[in-house]
């Protein structure tokens, strides 16, 4: 899913074929198959509810701020690096996760907090984006 997505936003790129609604659908569609998939599997006790509300307090946060500068500014931020490489080291931890390996588990251990740090750091820089895009 990840490289599928990568290779999508390469190629509207390089053939110029971006648009607005693709600046929004794509990154919705993210979040919604990041938040399926982590449900599954936070259901069948494959990950743990805190990385799980981390995973969605952060998009739905995302959401709402993107809304608020479309409906009010006519703003659209677009995502930042950090942000894509926590979104990466996300699907991860998921896929090491379906694949319910005991050494994948051990690495997971040490992927949640990088994911968290990530995260952190990532929505840092939007909210200053936010706010000055608020100004």
């Amino acid at each position: 899913m990840y490289f599928s997505d990568l290779l999508d936003g390469y190629l509207a790129r390089k053939f110029d074929q971006v648009s607005e609604f693709g600046k929004i659908i794509d990154p919705l569609a993210d979040k919604i198959s990041v938040t399926v998939i982590a449900l599954i599997l936070l259901y069948l006790g494959r990950i743990p509810l805190w990385f799980v509300l981390i995973i969605v307090l952060r998009d739905v946060i995302i959401l709402g701020c993107g809304i608020y500068l479309d409906k009010k500014k006519d703003i659209r931020l677009m995502s930042n690096y950090p942000g894509k490489t926590a979104v990466f080291f996300i699907g991860v931890v998921l896929l090491f996760s379906i694949i319910n390996s005991p050494v994948l588990k051990e690495i997971n251990s040490y992927l949640y907090y990088l994911c968290i740090l990530l995260i952190t750091y990532s929505s840092y820089l939007y909210y200053r984006r936010f706010r000055e895009a608020v100004k």
